[in-house]
């Protein structure tokens, strides 16, 4: 069920990110429009695409070391995206006019949903190699 779980927020993360960099592409003339959202567009990409991949063992197959990859990814995310979301609460409780930022609060939230849950998938496969007789 966990990894079902997990596949449904990457999916998430590919799709939000996507249309993200889509917004972005078509207002990026705007002077509201920095490059910082693309930049999140395609973290989003990255990181539900990556995790998909490991799920798959399409990295493993390639030889990549795709565990130790994923559980950095997704603990960096985690970090970066917990902070984005208080960053985000801080922002509204005193918008600039009026201007409230919702946006980026829901990439951070989505990022931050999808590193909790690949860490507990991650912590729950078995493939952290600790020693059980130490």
């Amino acid at each position: 069920m966990l990894r079902f779980v997990l596949i449904l927020a990457s999916i998430a993360n590919v799709a939000g990110g996507l249309g993200l960099s889509g917004l972005w592409f078509k207002f990026r003339h705007d002077s509201g429009m920095p490059i910082a959202v693309l930049l999140v567009a395609l973290s989003l990409v990255i990181q539900g695409g990556f995790t998909l991949g490991h799920l798959r063992g399409l990295w493993r197959q390639w030889g990549l070391p795709s565990f130790p990859l994923f559980t950095a990814g997704e603990a960096a995310a985690a970090l970066v995206g917990g902070v984005a979301i208080l960053q985000g609460v801080i922002y509204n409780l005193r918008p600039v006019n009026g201007d409230y930022e919702f946006g980026p609060l829901t990439a951070a939230t989505l990022m931050t949903i999808q590193a909790t849950i690949g860490l507990v998938f991650a912590a729950r496969s078995g493939e952290f190699g600790v020693r059980k007789n130490a």
